[in-house]
């Protein structure tokens, strides 16, 4: 009786284990992004007053970690200089699968002197209703413009606004960083060349994809160099990457499905992707278009201008201002969710053709190592863009050699996981009730039953 008890409880457990997989996220085009990695916020735990008095301090260099409900409006206090740009920045990370709206869900950041004057604002909204993506961008204080009262020294006030136009109650995480660029003392401080906005995207570089797993969140971004990188990602997930951009160099870069991904036509899958490209201080610099024709695979590119410092005295709204330092930009794939792309619903290889272009040139001389306040580039950073795309197998696989590829069979395992691994518990059950049985006949001719 006690061997029959067992076998009953381990076909129970048995049993159990496979209605779970049954209901596992993944298994269903109506799970949304369910199984996709949420934005990794780290940093510091703060907590954001409801008002001026008492906001807490955000420290230069350091990152920050709170959150926001809808319509909440936080508080923190920066301490600036006379003669130093800062930029203030806030990454909005909603839940992947969320319901959200376009232009309606989103975060705003403003930038106050200590008279009350707003130094800088930005607004990064949702673009495609039912796609919940992080949102980034900066408030910037720069000296030789904006208001007077923006040039004083003092505490400032930065707020932070969650902006709902659905229902979603959740908070949203929020990382928050100050970076404060050090004054310059002469060198190159002119704009780019005329022109050089609106001249063609530098050509996507062809040859064999190599493996490189996109980071959670901008602090855990891998960096790479002009290539072709492969990554797989999961529907509702947006994959990090940094890319060394120097003085005078323009970043051009095209994600795209992979020939080997969704065996879909483009008609049905052109809006299966985002892309977005940040610069050094997290703030905006341009947002991806689709660039797919009839009959091809979905991609979407993006183009930024070349870097200079006088870049950021262009128009207000010009996505020009951004390009106004050198250092590591950013690049953001978002994998939308099937109920935008209906018919992605596992993880599946996304192509990211990456080009630095341009020859690097002077920039201008600061007081300062820019290197230390987060700007500029180090050595390592240029050696990493200069990489040949066919570097050794340890180099391109980022911290972990073996990352890339454990992570691609891992998904692949969970893709299919609403089909194999059923049929593999189904087979096992029956094998092992049939080695059960056997143990327990065994064990009342022979002796006691063996272990368990």
């Amino acid at each position: 009786m006690k061997d029959r008890r067992k076998v009953r409880a381990g076909l129970a457990a048995a049993a159990a284990a496979l209605c779970a997989v049954a209901a596992a996220p993944g298994t269903s085009l109506a799970d949304g992004a369910a199984g996709a990695r949420a934005y990794e916020a780290r940093g510091t735990r703060i907590s954001g007053s409801e008002g001026d008095a008492g906001a807490p301090s955000l420290a230069a260099g350091r990152t920050y970690v709170d959150s926001v409900g809808p319509g909440e409006k936080r508080y923190y206090g920066v301490t600036l200089d006379t003669k130093s740009a800062a930029y203030v920045s806030a990454v909005a990370a909603p839940r992947p699968g969320a319901e959200v709206t376009s232009y309606r869900d989103g975060v705003k950041v403003t930038l106050e002197s200590p008279d009350g004057g707003i130094c800088g604002t930005a607004s990064p909204k949702i673009e495609t209703s039912g796609v919940a993506y992080p949102l980034a961008d900066y408030a910037s204080r720069q000296i030789d413009s904006g208001p007077a009262s923006c040039h004083q020294a003092g505490r400032y006030v930065v707020t932070v606004e969650r902006q709902s136009g659905s229902p979603d109650p959740e908070r949203w995480p929020v990382e928050l960083r100050l970076m404060v660029e050090p004054p310059v003392k002469g060198g190159a401080t002119g704009a780019a060349p005329e022109g050089s906005s609106s001249s063609p995207a530098p050509e996507a570089p062809d040859g064999t994809p190599l493996p490189r797993r996109g980071g959670r969140g901008f602090t855990d971004a891998p960096t790479l160099g002009t290539g072709v990188w492969k990554d797989e990602i999961t529907p509702g997930e947006t994959h990090y990457y940094r890319v060394p951009v120097d003085w005078g160099q323009r970043l051009a870069a095209t994600a795209e499905l992979s020939a080997d991904g969704k065996d879909q036509s483009a008609r049905l899958l052109d809006r299966a992707l985002a892309l977005h490209a940040y610069n050094p201080a997290r703030g905006l610099a341009k947002r991806g278009t689709p660039a797919a024709q009839d009959g091809e695979s979905p991609r979407t590119q993006v183009a930024t201008s070349p870097v200079a410092y006088g870049n950021r005295y262009a128009n207000t709204g010009s996505t020009v201002r951004a390009m106004s330092f050198s250092g590591g930009y950013f690049l953001a794939v978002t994998l939308n969710p099937p109920q935008v792309a209906p018919h992605l619903n596992s993880p599946v290889p996304v192509v990211l053709r990456v080009r630095v272009a341009g020859d690097a040139r002077g920039g201008p001389t600061y007081d300062e190592d820019p290197v230390k306040a987060g700007f500029g580039l180090t050595a390592a950073d240029r050696q990493a863009a200069k990489r040949h795309p066919d570097a050794a197998e340890g180099d391109r696989m980022g911290a972990s050699g073996s990352g890339a590829a454990d992570s691609k069979d891992a998904l692949r395992v969970v893709g299919y996981a609403g089909i194999g691994t059923g049929t593999v518990l189904v087979l096992g059950l029956g094998v092992w009730t049939l080695t059960a049985r056997r143990r327990a006949s065994a064990g009342r001719r022979y002796g006691p039953p063996p272990a368990w």
